[in-house]
């Protein structure tokens, strides 16, 4: 199984399970506001935060985005209407990206357009983070692997047909990438929509690191996440905010600083729970003195009688010889008399 490299941060099977806040477009446009959630999620125990580049003249036709979305989007008028108002601007993103260095948490980004990728690869960035609405776009795709760059690719609103397309691009031209298994379901997503099992199904059919990208409220996550991380998830995206009540769109779903805090944790509980070591550790040593089940005398037999399967039953404390081993005392001689429903020792058979 390979793994990615952003930098310092590994991604892949024997390292930890990294937590990616989702900051989108939770900023509102404010370069201010997007500066203080890289902070606070620096402070919830985040290594890296991931931004979206929109350049809504590169990546969409305007009136036919506009006809598109108005239906979905009615709050904002379109999708085009939304990112003019609140995508951040190339200066800001270069801002952004600078004061991430400063506080050490590592600036990570979606190009929505072959420009903005451009414009990313540019600005230094150690790979790309590819939405599901792009993870088709071959055209696109082709290009950004020219950039010698590793991609994380989401895979919402795809079947097998589009990812392998996109897997077998990127394989052709030698580039690292990782999978997110995505539902693009962003109210009322049904538990049986959340397919967890795709994790360890995507690893094996493509041989790449796969995470999660979740689009899911924070409450009552924990099961949710625990069940992407035992499933093998490599990292979980999540989307950030500073206030899941601000009027934007995707607030209402995503992080706040204390749930990002909590997430982390719980990836790092679930990660320590999913060992595969099989051992008896020292604490259960206690209870297997009484739970485990000795050999047992079925009836009272005499000394140097030959013991048969007849003449032994097992019961508990496992403080005897271990029902395990009966076959091991059959044919055997007894060197004392053993009354019924005694346990059997050692010393009490010849060898």
């Amino acid at each position: 199984m390979n793994s990615i490299k952003l930098n310092n941060i590994l991604i892949g099977d024997g390292n930890p399970c990294v937590v990616i806040p989702e900051g989108c477009s939770n900023h509102m446009g404010s370069l201010d506001k997007a500066k203080e959630m890289a902070y606070k999620a620096k402070e919830a125990g985040a290594e890296i935060i991931k931004w979206q580049m929109h350049l809504p003249e590169e990546e969409m036709v305007k009136e036919e985005a506009i006809k598109a979305s108005k239906k979905s989007l009615v709050k904002w008028g379109s999708i085009w209407d939304f990112y003019k108002k609140f995508a951040l601007s190339v200066e800001d993103h270069y801002k952004l990206k600078e004061y991430c260095n400063q506080i050490g948490i590592q600036y990570f980004c979606t190009p929505f357009s072959l420009k903005a990728a451009q414009i990313l690869n540019d600005m230094g960035v150690y790979g790309f983070k590819i939405g599901s609405g792009e993870t088709e776009d071959l055209l696109m795709l082709e290009e950004i692997t020219k950039f010698k760059k590793p991609l994380i690719v989401s895979t919402g609103m795809s079947d097998f047909f589009d990812i392998d397309a996109t897997a077998n691009v990127l394989k052709d031209n030698g580039t690292p990438f990782a999978l997110a298994h995505c539902v693009s379901i962003y109210k009322d997503q049904k538990i049986s929509q959340l397919n967890y099992g795709l994790i360890s199904e995507l690893k094996n059919r493509y041989q790449v690191p796969v995470g999660l990208s979740d689009h899911t409220p924070p409450e009552n996550q924990e099961p949710r996440i625990w069940g992407a991380v035992c499933h093998g998830a490599n990292f979980i995206e999540k989307h950030f905010t500073l206030d899941k009540k601000q009027n934007d769109a995707d607030s209402w779903f995503s992080l706040e600083p204390d749930d990002l805090k909590n997430l982390i944790k719980i990836v790092k509980e679930a990660e320590e729970a999913s060992g595969t070591e099989k051992k008896v550790f020292e604490e259960e040593k206690l209870v297997e003195e009484w739970a485990k089940r000795s050999i047992i005398s079925a009836v009272d037999i005499k000394e140097g009688s030959i013991i048969t399967r007849e003449t032994l039953i097992s019961k508990r404390p496992g403080t005897g010889i271990r029902s395990r081993d009966y076959k091991q005392i059959i044919g055997k001689k007894t060197k004392v008399f053993i009354p019924k429903n005694t346990l059997i020792k050692w010393e009490n058979i010849e060898k």
